[in-house]
């Protein structure tokens, strides 16, 4: 006897032995009672085992729904669902489009691992309910399978689990389906449904059936006067009961129970509904008991109880010490580790002895401690990359790191050196990586404590977003306050470069909030989370602009609108980027609220700038050139004021198609 199930059970019967011996002279009708608490115990841990037998195939059935998926055949169904593919962020050109090849594709496939799996039958069917595929009808094609009401119900988006139902074989809607042949055994088949969702609908839906038969062989019922048997909605049934127990079920009620004689014997009925994974009735569960065959093996021995009460009660006592230290022996072991990981102790697992129950709590203890350690192990990793709460975000959220894409308004940061490459040519490949480090390293931790996502290094440039995967309220802020801390970086760096005799460094940063998808982009080999849209192309426009103008942080209209009760700043220009015709007001981040006042020589010239830039566009050139050389009478190197001064002194004549806005031909 090696499970854990069966050792309890011999413990039991050693006490229950016992109390027979004492309770032999109470009379019949406390073993009659007894006979009938049985029963109940006995229906009532049969219908929570057959309760977690449907949950453990249901369990099956979506793995196997899952790793059918992963199949490129099974992308192909869904690609020929939403007419695009890669699940909508791309296109391939060999996607399969025609429903027919679908079919001989899957039909194609191997599909001996699933067949195995299935002990029944396994189907699958397109949005629209057809049969791409039936295994135990190869040529079964364009049929619906919607005619099943678990498939039907599956098609409802808002369905927690798969449908599920009980079905003859012989049933006309299960064989019009053509998931099921005259050659199929004959029975009662419990069916579930899965459908595959995306954006919200669903795109595939799995079909998989089981004979009731295979269900209750996995019912282990130690109590050999109990029978048990499946029953439909339409009056079929599968089970090891008398007819006239059937019969007498068939006329109960949900929840009720009677009694009848067969040839002599008392037996008890009792009907009890069976339910689905969603809490819905799918069928009934009938016990049938025989009391008169349980009540003899009660009596049976009484006598002999009375007499060897003493020596029965001391072997009882023996057996269940030694079964009792037998069982908890593993089961401390299990507590004394268990404290351990409670304490933080990771590196740690227990001996697993045998295969029943405990030998898989250990089992899977030792699971648990290892994946345990992989999550520690990859959260040390994250966090040298991102922020600790997107990475606690993420692991607390697997579905936000999920493959595909959402659509987000977010604030992208394009930062870039200038400058480096000619410390690049005077230096040593190692010294400068050396410096490289030192930058991006201070950079990354920079962005991280903003709540910025690092998306990826290109060369001395550093591309990041806010917003995502952790939804942040004042995410253009926080990215402003990122391109400020760049600067802070670089003055740092500078101090120290000049001291190794090395060329200073500036960096030229960009910033814009748009409309992006994010989510984790790439194929089966190599993801990367990263975002894409037209808004980060207006991004990355804006960091090589910095050159034009002799500024270090530009920013959109869009950043500005958010963050200008907070930044101090100024409006720089419309221009319009190379590939795009609508202008774009651009604005200079300068510093934090509160800068401007401590910086007097920079507030004048922000005023006197802002006077230039409004004559510039009312086309008062003469004006804007006086305004523009106050401007940098105030602060002689500022870029902006320089450049607009050359164009007021360069203007032409008005013109009344003139817009003032400024073309940026380089990307």
């Amino acid at each position: 006897m090696t499970s854990i199930r069966a050792r309890l059970l011999l413990a039991l019967a050693a006490t229950a032995l016992l109390a027979v011996g004492g309770t032999a002279l109470a009379g019949l009708q406390i073993f009659e009672a007894r006979a009938t608490e049985l029963a109940g115990d006995t229906f009532n841990e049969a219908r929570g085992q057959l309760k977690k037998t449907l949950r453990l195939r249901y369990e099956t059935f979506r793995a196997l729904s899952d790793l059918s998926y992963v199949l490129p055949v099974m992308r192909q169904v869904t690609a020929e669902a939403t007419d695009e593919s890669d699940f909508g962020l791309g296109s391939e050109e060999d996607d399969a489009t025609d429903l027919k090849t679908l079919h001989q594709n899957l039909v194609d496939a191997d599909w001996g691992w699933a067949s195995k799996a299935t002990k029944g039958f396994f189907a699958v069917a397109d949005y629209k309910g057809r049969v791409l595929y039936a295994s135990e009808d190869k040529k079964a094609f364009g049929k619906s399978a919607r005619k099943l009401r678990a498939v039907d119900h599956a098609f409802d988006p808002r369905v927690e689990f798969s449908g599920a139902m009980v079905v003859e074989a012989d049933d006309p809607g299960l064989r019009a389906t053509g998931m099921v042949t005259q050659a199929t055994a004959p029975g009662l088949y419990v069916v579930f449904a899965r459908a595959t969702v995306l954006d919200g609908q669903p795109r595939a839906v799995f079909v998989q059936g089981w004979q009731a038969m295979s269900l209750l062989q996995d019912l282990r019922i130690a109590d050999q006067a109990a029978r048990l048997a499946l029953l439909a909605d339409h009056g079929a049934h599968y089970g090891d009961m008398p007819t006239p127990c059937l019969d007498a079920a068939k006329a109960l009620k949900a929840g009720e129970r009677t009694e009848l004689e067969i040839d002599g014997h008392r037996w008890l009925v009792q009907r009890v509904e069976l339910e689905g994974l969603s809490g819905e009735r799918i069928a009934d569960i009938v016990l049938g008991y025989n009391l008169d065959q349980r009540l003899s093996a009660l009596l049976k021995g009484a006598g002999a109880l009375q007499l060897v009460a003493l020596l029965l009660l001391v072997v009882a006592l023996i057996i269940a010490f030694l079964l009792a230290s037998r069982i908890a022996r593993p089961i401390v072991a299990l507590s004394h580790a268990a404290g351990r990981v409670a304490d933080g102790d990771l590196d740690v697992s227990v001996h697993v002895e045998g295969r029943d129950e405990i030998g898989q709590l250990g089992a899977t203890f030792n699971r648990m401690t290892e994946g345990l350690r992989e999550r520690d192990r990859i959260k040390r990793t994250f966090k040298r990359y991102v922020a600790p709460d997107v990475v606690e975000y993420l692991l607390s959220n697997p579905e936000a790191n999920a493959p595909g894409g959402q659509r987000k308004r977010l604030t992208m940061l394009f930062s870039d050196l200038a400058g480096f490459t000619s410390i690049s040519e005077e230096r040593e490949p190692e010294e400068v990586v050396a410096i490289l480090n030192g930058y991006l390293g201070r950079v990354s931790e920079a962005l991280v404590a903003r709540g910025g996502t690092l998306d990826k290094y290109m060369g001395d440039g550093v591309m990041a977003f806010f917003g995502a995967p952790v939804p942040r309220d004042h995410d253009a802020l926080s990215a402003c306050q990122a391109a400020l801390d760049h600067l802070a970086v670089v003055r740092a760096l500078n101090s120290e470069l000049v001291d190794s005799g090395n060329p200073t460094l500036q960096v030229r940063v960009g910033l814009h909030k748009g409309d992006v998808i994010v989510g984790n982009i790439g194929g089966e080999q190599a993801q990367d989370y990263t975002v894409i849209g037209d808004a980060v192309n207006l991004a990355a426009r804006l960091e090589p602009a910095n050159k034009v103008y002799g500024t270090a942080i530009l920013c959109s209209e869009d950043v500005w609108d958010e963050v200008s009760e907070h930044i101090d700043g100024r409006e720089i220009d419309a221009v319009r980027v190379k590939g795009k015709q609508r202008p774009v007001r651009i604005f200079e981040v300068l510093g934090e609220r509160g800068w401007l006042a401590e910086n007097q020589a920079m507030q004048r010239c922000v005023a006197s700038y802002a006077e230039g830039l409004e004559a510039w566009r009312r086309q008062d050139f003469s004006a804007a050139a006086v305004a523009f050389e106050r401007a940098l009478a105030a602060v002689p190197d500022d870029g902006p004021s320089r450049v607009f001064r050359d164009r007021a002194r360069q203007a032409g004549p008005q013109r009344p198609d003139w817009s003032g806005v400024f073309n940026l031909t380089s990307k």
